[in-house]
């Protein structure tokens, strides 16, 4: 099982503000943390080794996610359509669900849904 950390170091306030950390498992992304504007940077920079093999991102333990957040899930959905493979959400809470509400962005969760 593979694990980081990408700590903020602006982030003074609170221990899990301003810090997002990742764990594989299998095929799915497991997040933990906050993922705002001020964490999001080193995960950016990694997104390729943190989706390799993933098709699955799990972020029922995000404490918080703004709007920077939501676009790098829709940025992540995108790269791995455009190659051909499909990218789903588990564990999506009322508020991070009431976001992409917000933005239109329900077909970011299509996936998610069993075809009928």
């Amino acid at each position: 099982m593979e694990k980081a950390t990408f700590d903020n170091a602006m982030s003074n306030e609170n221990d899990n503000q301003g810090t997002v950390s990742w764990e594989k498992a299998g095929n799915t992304l497991f997040l933990q943390g906050t993922l705002d504007r001020d964490s999001l940077l080193p995960l950016w920079q990694q997104k390729e080794q943190a989706l390799a093999g993933i098709d699955n991102i799990d972020v029922s333990q995000l404490s918080r996610v703004d709007s920077t957040g939501l676009a790098l899930f829709v940025q992540f959905k995108g790269e791995c359509q455009k190659r051909g493979r499909t990218l789903t959400f588990s564990g999506v809470g009322e508020r991070l669900s009431t976001l992409i509400t917000l933005y239109g962005l329900q077909a970011l969760l299509d996936d998610n849904q069993p075809k009928a």
